[in-house]
């Protein structure tokens, strides 16, 4: 904070009373590589504070976190059908029950906890459900032939 006032020529008897963590600037960028148990200052000084050694030891960290938002553009509530899809090419598909939908009526949030990095993210797989436009179903977006490709194809032979 420090810095960002001195850039702007403000002084420092200016600043309103605030809680800063300075020490703990660099954390995001810390988290970004390795265990967050490792790499944050803050976590480490709230787990030792408030956890003993036994209990911090057991502790499962994933490696990665995903937040995935789906959304409804269709407007008729569904369950949600998922499949992700793993680096190493394992696959797991979770069923998300019609409920979710009840505390946001546009979209659902889901924090995905995983120790393998997701390379794929495929809704309604084995389609399922009533979606009438599949090609918004996957993560990253598949390309896929225009009906004119097509034609053109068949055309050519």
């Amino acid at each position: 904070m420090r810095k960002i006032m001195e850039e702007r020529g403000i002084p420092m008897n200016r600043l309103r009373p605030m809680i800063y963590f300075e020490d703990f600037e660099n954390d995001t960028e810390n988290l970004k590589d390795g265990n967050p148990l490792e790499n944050s200052k803050l976590l480490n000084n709230y787990l030792n504070e408030n956890y003993s050694e036994e209990e911090i030891s057991n502790l499962k960290v994933p490696k990665y976190f995903y937040e995935v938002i789906f959304d409804k553009p269709g407007g008729l509530v569904m369950p949600i059908i998922v499949e992700y899809e793993y680096e190493d090419g394992t696959k797991e598909k979770i069923k998300y029950p019609v409920q979710v939908w009840r505390k946001n009526d546009n979209e659902v949030s889901k924090l995905i906890k995983s120790n393998k990095k997701i390379i794929n993210i495929t809704l309604d797989p084995d389609l399922e459900t009533a979606d009438i436009d599949t090609s918004n179903n996957s993560w990253p977006k598949k390309q896929e032939d225009s009906d004119f490709d097509k034609f053109k194809k068949r055309i050519k032979g």
